[in-house]
């Protein structure tokens, strides 16, 4: 009985002891032995430390908003030319990496009156338009369609949405 006294103390005292260890090592700040990967050398013989890189930005669109919006005359010509800001939603869906370039086409049509597209925006934060083909402005003639190209960069950070895109025209 007293053999299981003395083990049952010395079992105590090696917690006690142990406790204390992990106590006094990070109340002084010190960090606990880890193991370590080879860490490169450089040849003044400091240490660097090199992080992986980053994973890469996943852009992922699932729906293109292209808003239409108008601001002209009523009328062109003596033609009444009732054109109107109107949204289409185009079901395009695109997955990309970060800051990659990508272009959408578009088909507008001009009706009876003719217009001119003033400028194409991006209204979805991070996307920017880089350029258009044709270049903004440009005049369709009436009773015309014409292909419109739309240069874009995606954003450099994850993105998970709807696109959304301005035409704007007179």
């Amino acid at each position: 009985m007293a053999n299981t006294y003395v083990i049952l103390a010395v079992l105590v005292v090696g917690i006690i002891l142990i406790i204390y260890a992990f106590t006094t090592i990070f109340h002084s700040g010190a960090q606990a032995p880890s193991k370590s990967t080879s860490t490169p050398v450089s040849t003044s013989g400091a240490a660097t430390a090199t992080a992986p890189p980053p994973p890469p930005a996943v852009v992922t669109f699932y729906d293109v908003n292209v808003q239409y919006a108008y601001y002209g005359p009523v009328s062109k010509n003596g033609i009444n030319c009732s054109y109107t800001t109107y949204t289409y939603i185009d079901s395009q869906s695109l997955t990309l990496n970060g800051s990659q370039p990508f272009n959408l086409q578009f088909q507008p049509g001009s009706g009876q009156c003719p217009f001119t597209i003033t400028s194409v925006v991006v209204n979805t934060p991070g996307f920017a338009v880089t350029s258009t083909t044709p270049g903004t402005p440009f005049t369709l003639p009436p009773n015309s369609q014409y292909q419109l190209q739309v240069n874009m960069r995606a954003p450099s950070t994850s993105f998970y949405g709807p696109l959304t895109i301005t035409i704007n025209y007179r």
